[in-house]
């Protein structure tokens, strides 16, 4: 695949023949999503344990119902709705199928009863050794339920390229590689000229072309899949080939 090595996204094909973009999340934006769930059902216990210690005997063994609710529930309750515990809204992630449809009750219900086995032997260790070991980052929870985090990517129409040379790339692409190589022309001024070498080199040798011109081939490639009109001239070096 052309956007191999250019980001994480997947393309994933629903049942329906869309083709949808999503971006795996990784250890980093997740283990904040937790610490901030972490906090907020530390305070929700503290509020609720203050409360039923007045009640002596009978709120100790209230307060070992709430922690026991509140500790399994938590993530279940918010998660069965959009996918989205307050944590994960607030780093953008969410919590769908392998296929990239909405999780169904049964999967969030099996992802959250296994966490268990994640934090063996202790601190998530288990289940960050599982995440870090494969590209989607799924803990064993997620490989039970058939789950993935994702970032969860606000719709947005595509940033409209600069009108320049229009040219048909001369070997096929698939929709996949086609979004890369739109991709690359919509980021192309926000990145620094030696990332964009990088990148634009990683797609040099696909279409056999040199290095010092891929860049702009990419950029003309783009154009055209994004519907501008082609110009009759073409890059001398494409003619002969095929």
């Amino acid at each position: 695949m052309l956007n191999h090595g250019l980001e994480n996204r997947e393309y994933i094909k629903l049942p329906e023949g869309v083709d949808i973009a999503i971006t795996p999340a990784g250890v980093v934006a997740r283990s904040y999503a937790y610490i901030i769930d972490f906090i907020i059902r530390s305070l929700v216990l503290l509020a609720v344990g203050t409360v039923l210690a007045f009640f002596g005997d009978a709120g100790q063994g209230l307060i070992l119902i709430a922690y026991f609710l509140i500790s399994w529930g938590y993530n279940i309750l918010f998660e069965m709705e959009n996918g989205q515990t307050p944590g994960k809204k607030r780093l953008k992630i969410s919590v769908v199928q392998d296929n990239g449809l909405p999780a169904s009750f049964s999967q969030i219900v099996v992802r959250n009863l296994l966490r268990p086995a994640d934090m063996l032997p202790i601190g998530y260790f288990l289940g960050l050794v599982v995440m870090l070991f494969n590209n989607r980052f799924k803990r064993i929870g997620d490989w039970a339920a058939g789950t993935m985090v994702i970032y969860d990517d606000e719709l947005a129409m595509r940033p409209e390229l600069s009108q320049g040379e229009v040219h048909i790339p001369t070997i096929s692409l698939t929709t996949e590689e086609q979004l890369a190589v739109l991709a690359f022309a919509e980021r192309h001024d926000e990145l620094s000229d030696a990332r964009r070498r990088e990148l634009a080199a990683i797609l040099a040798t696909p279409f056999s072309a040199a290095e010092h011109e891929i860049e702009a081939q990419l950029v003309s490639y783009a154009r055209h899949f994004a519907g501008q009109v082609q110009h009759d001239n073409d890059y001398p070096q494409q003619e002969g080939k095929q």
